[in-house]
Parts: structure tokens; C-alpha cells; sequence
């Protein structure tokens, strides 16, 4: 009987169920096997899967807790002469035990033909009795037997050798196919005494799912390294590299960093599904009308500074992208100063900042200017040279887009003037300044009405503020259900604060040095700030309110935040 049906038969799956699974494998270019994409998927527990393969099999199952003399029996020097060499007791998953005149061998899959032939051979006269190995187990059991717990232990050549072990490239394929299947941003994985943890960032907030025995981290770390053109024996060192890759049946754009900490190398992973370039359309960014209305109208204009503000992570970068999308290329020629570059767009000519050589923004954008551009864009504004360039780009007939690092968008203005640039400079060539947060969007499947009269004062006073009908009032709370993981929420939104330069925030920084709250007074009318626009959000029934509080709070340096 098939494992599929073995665990329909034992009530520990559906058909349906089973079929996603089998779906899932189809196209899983790594070649997984349906019991480890049927714990991936959370469909079946490890314990039920492996009891299930033990009756398919006929093999016993080694319970660490209740056999802990075997591993014991392992460890002693008698054992030693009939062991598996620890390179390839990693790589199978696998250990073996003299017991009785026989010699047993247990592992995650005792029936691989080269396992089963290397152990035969070690066995020799004596009989050789398979047995299964849970993923835990086994992982407690090698990290005892292998003394695995410094990070140091395995020299570069074998790592580089266990990096493209079956086991190995399984786990890393998985981790990616688990982050792209739930829409993570990044993978990390975190090395801590003795283990190591792997959490998801998924709608902004990392969740933890998985900790793992040692023994395998300098592996998988190994194998993250190898296929990003890092340098293996390298740990002590901050090392950046990328891939590409196809997770769960979408072509993925990974970024590396990997940082020495104490426990050993730290990594992230930045996903970039190739799917993302449908995004880089300004209409299903989540603007306003308005909004909308004002940044296309600077985008029109054949020369200024548009700049996006806001926190790492806030889609800066995907705002940028969709008004370069909306450029016309064929008339214009666009070029782009980066790092690193995230996507590659048709039609626009991009360029990498590669410090270590000299290739800075500074120095790209001199260079550039050179190459006839009318768009340029920068992908952030970090120094006043930088600063500097940029605005005489725009004085002498170039379109600018750039980002910064501010909480709103008032601060731009006193950000750049703090790096050195005259104020009169920001008023005869800044046009718009966006500042941009992402807040999360309700689940559509769980998501349900919350009374209008049930909502904390200060809502229902900005709400009025804003002039929001209770006609048009559709707000909604979370809930929780499998389609969302049970945290309400599913994806995130967008919300803006727009700034037009106008004609009276133009003739106060001519006058000279300004705060953030004299440029708030000469925003043009109807201006709204990040909380306000979240609350149109909420008001729609799009996000909750405690997500426009939780937002309303991060700026409360605002006036009149909610």
C-alpha cells in the first residue's frame, strides 16, 4: 500500500489534503518526498508519518526515549570499529550499534541502497537489522555521538562535501519552499547554544516555527554559501551573496547576508519572487485618488526631485520601481543607481554600487550624468555629496527619484538640510515627498464587523475629521483561521502621506533653515498624515483599527495623531 493511502486508511489524512500534497510535489524541483512535504505542509505529524512508514516497511522504530542504551552503546570505544565514518553518518542520517552478535543500523532511511551497502561491509558475517529514526532523534543522537555542539568543528572540505548531501540540499529547499508558501520577506536562521532556530517574516513580523539539533547547522550554512558564491571557509568575516532559485513552484531572487555572532554565522534571506514585477503598477499600490493624482502629476513634470521616505522594509524600493514602470522608455532614457538592485526592469539601464572598488553613489551618479539620462534614480540618499549631486542633476533638467530615511515626510526637508544642503536649493528642485508605511491587511476569510459605536473616541473623532461617512463605514476586526494561520491577517497594505511642494513651502525655505512642523503648515490642503490615511484604510474595512492605533503610536511626534 502506498504511504498516501496507508495514512487516508489510518484517519491521519483526507483525499484532499493528500492531493495538495502530491500537487506540491509535482512541482518541487528538488524532488521531495511526500512524507517530508506532508510535514512541511503541517497535513501530518512526524511522529504519525514515521509510524505509518514503519508499518509500510516492516521496520521498527527507534524511540530515543525509550531505547537510550543504544545510543549509549554508540558512544563506547567497542563501537567504534563497526561506526560509520561521521562525513557519512551526517550524510545519511545514520548510526549504527553492535547489539547481540548483530549489528543494528538506525537512520532517517535505512534502506538506501549505498547505506545499506556501506553498513553491510561494516557488519560483515554478522546480521544487519534496519531500524527508523525520527528527524529529532536522529539529530539529538548524531549531535551526542559527533560531539557537534562548537560551530567550528567541520573542516571547509568536508562542509563543502556535506553541503551537497541529499539531506542538506533537502532542508534548504525546504526552508525556501516553506518561506515562499507562506509570503515571507526573509528566512532567518539563528544559531544559539546547542541549536539553531529558523523564523519567517511574514507581513512584518517574524514568526518562530522551528528549532533544530546542531549537528547540521555548519551544513546548511555551508550549502546557503555554495550556492551564493560565498566563501565557505570564511567565518569570521560579513559575507553578501545571491541566488536564484524556483521554491514552491516560483522563480525566487534570494539575497545573502551572513554575519559572524557568538554561536557561529548568522543568516538571512531575503526573498524576491520574480512574481513581484506585477506589482510595480502605481494603481495597485493602495494610493488614494489624491495621492495618486499628485505623484503622477510631479512624475509628468521633465525635471524635479521626487523622494520616498520611510523605514527599511516600508516598500520604498516597490514604490520607485512602479513610477519608473510608469516612465515612458521609449521616448526617455532611464537609468538607475543602486544597492543592491532588487529587481531588473525592461527597458531602464541599472547600475550595481560597488564600494570596495571605488563605484560609490556618489561616483556612479557623476558618471551617469555623463550618459545622457532624462530619469534618474537613486536608490538612497545617504550622504550630502550624494545630496548634492542629486539636486544639480535636477536643476539642469533631469527627473530625480530617490529615498531617505525619515519618519515622515516633513522630516525630509530638515534631513536634507541637516547633511548640508542650502534650503534654497530644496525649494527650487524638490516637487514631492511620499512617506510610506505597510500596515496588514485583514484576512478576507475571517475578518468580521465591529460596531461603529464600540470604536475608542479619538477614532470616531478623526473619523469625523476626515469626513468619513457612517453611510460608507464597513470596519472589521481579526479573527483567525488556516487560510491566515490563525493571525487575522493576511498580506499588508500600503499607506502615504503625500507632500506637494507648494508655493507657500516654497517661499518658506527660500527664507532659510525650516522645522517639520512650519513644512506641515504649508502643506497644500486636504493633506493627511500616515494615521489618517490608515483610518480611510480601516474605515473601508481593509485593516484593523489596532493597526491604525499601533501605527498612530509610532508617530506620535505627529500633531493630532489618533
Amino acid at each position: 500500500m502506498r504511504l498516501g493511502e496507508l495514512l487516508i486508511e489510518r484517519n491521519l489524512l483526507d483525499a484532499a489534503a493528500l492531493g495538495q500534497a502530491l500537487q506540491q510535489q509535482a512541482g518541487n524541483a528538488a524532488g521531495q518526498r511526500l512524507g517530508a512535504i506532508l510535514v512541511r505542509m503541517g497535513l501530518v505529524s512526524e511522529p504519525s508519518l514515521y509510524g505509518a512508514l514503519s508499518h509500510q516497511l516492516g521496520l521498527p522504530l527507534w524511540d530515543a526515549k525509550e531505547q537510550p542504551e543504544w545510543l549509549e552503546q554508540a558512544l563506547t570505544p567497542a563501537a567504534a570499529a563497526s561506526q560509520l565514518p561521521a562525513a557519512l553518518s551526517r550524510r545519511w542520517s545514520a548510526f549504527t550499534v553492535p547489539a547481540d552478535g548483530s549489528l543494528l543500523l538506525i537512520a532517517r532511511d535505512p534502506l538506501l541502497p549505498e547505506l545499506q551497502e556501506f553498513a553491510q561491509g561494516l557488519a560483515g558475517l554478522r546480521p544487519l537489522h534496519p531500524w527508523l529514526a525520527q528527524s529529532a532523534d536522529m539529530a539529538r543522537a548524531l549531535a551526542k555521538i559527533h560531539d557537534h555542539a562548537a560551530p567550528a568543528a567541520v573542516a571547509s572540505n568536508d562542509l563543502r562535501q556535506l553541503a551537497q548531501d541529499a539531506p542538506i540540499v533537502e532542508f534548504v529547499a525546504t526552508m525556501l519552499s516553506r518561506g515562499t508558501d507562506q509570503h515571507a520577506s526573509d528566512i532567518h536562521i539563528e544559531p544559539a547554544e546547542g541549536v539553531f532556530h529558523v523564523r519567517y517574516r511574514v507581513d512584518g513580523q517574524l514568526r518562530s516555527t522551528e528549532s533544530h539539533a546542531r549537528e547540521r547547522f555548519d551544513a546548511v550554512v555551508s550549502r546557503i554559501k555554495l550556492v551564493s558564491g560565498l566563501d565557505i571557509a570564511e567565518r569570521r568575516l560579513p559575507q553578501d551573496g545571491r541566488f536564484s532559485t524556483r521554491a514552491a513552484g516560483i522563480e525566487t531572487e534570494v539575497r545573502v547576508s551572513v554575519i559572524p555572532s557568538v554561536h557561529g554565522e548568522s543568516v538571512v534571506m531575503r526573498l524576491l519572487p520574480k512574481t513581484a514585477h506585477r506589482r510595480f503598477r502605481l494603481d495597485v499600490l493602495g494610493f488614494e485618488p489624491d495621492h495618486l493624482a499628485a505623484l503622477q502629476a510631479s512624475l509628468a513634470e521633465p525635471d524635479g526631485i521626487i523622494l520616498v521616505t520611510g523605514p527599511t522594509g516600508s516598500g520604498k524600493s516597490t514604490t520607485l520601481y512602479a513610477a519608473l514602470a510608469a516612465t515612458d522608455t521609449a521616448t526617455t532614457r532611464v537609468l538607475t543607481v543602486e544597492d543592491p538592485v532588487e529587481y531588473q526592469l525592461p527597458g531602464i539601464t541599472q547600475f550595481q554600487v560597488q564600494s570596495d572598488i571605488g563605484f560609490t553613489f556618489p561616483a556612479a551618479l557623476r558618471s551617469i550624468l555623463r550618459h545622457d539620462p532624462d530619469t534618474v534614480m537613486i536608490g538612497e540618499i545617504r550622504d550630502p555629496e550624494t545630496a548634492s549631486i542629486a539636486i544639480q542633476a535636477s536643476l539642469t533638467g533631469h527627473k530625480v527619484l530617490s529615498t531617505l530615511h525619515t519618519n515622515d515626510a516633513p522630516s525630509a526637508f530638515v534631513r536634507l538640510i541637516d547633511i548640508g544642503v542650502e534650503p534654497f536649493l530644496l525649494a527650487a528642485s524638490v516637487r514631492t515627498v511620499i512617506a510610506q508605511r505597510l500596515i496588514r491587511r485583514l484576512c478576507p476569510h475571517c475578518a468580521t464587523p465591529v460596531a461603529r459605536e464600540t470604536l475608542p473616541a479619538s477614532v470616531r473623532k478623526h473619523a469625523e475629521t476626515l469626513g468619513l461617512a457612517a453611510s460608507d463605514y464597513a470596519g472589521r476586526e481579526p479573527q483567525g483561521c488556516p487560510e491566515c494561520d490563525n493571525t487575522g491577517y493576511r498580506g499588508r497594505t500600503a499607506v502615504h502621506e503625500v507632500l506637494a511642494v507648494t508655493p507657500g513651502l516654497r517661499a518658506a525655505l527660500s527664507g532659510g533653515r525650516i522645522s517639520d512642523h512650519e513644512v506641515r503648515q504649508h502643506a497644500q490642503p486636504g493633506f493627511r498624515n500616515l494615521s489618517q490615511d490608515a483610518l480611510i484604510r480601516f474605515w473601508r474595512g481593509l485593516t484593523s483599527v489596532a493597526e491604525v492605533i499601533a501605527l498612530a503610536s509610532s508617530q506620535a511626534e505627529l500633531r493630532e495623531p489618533i
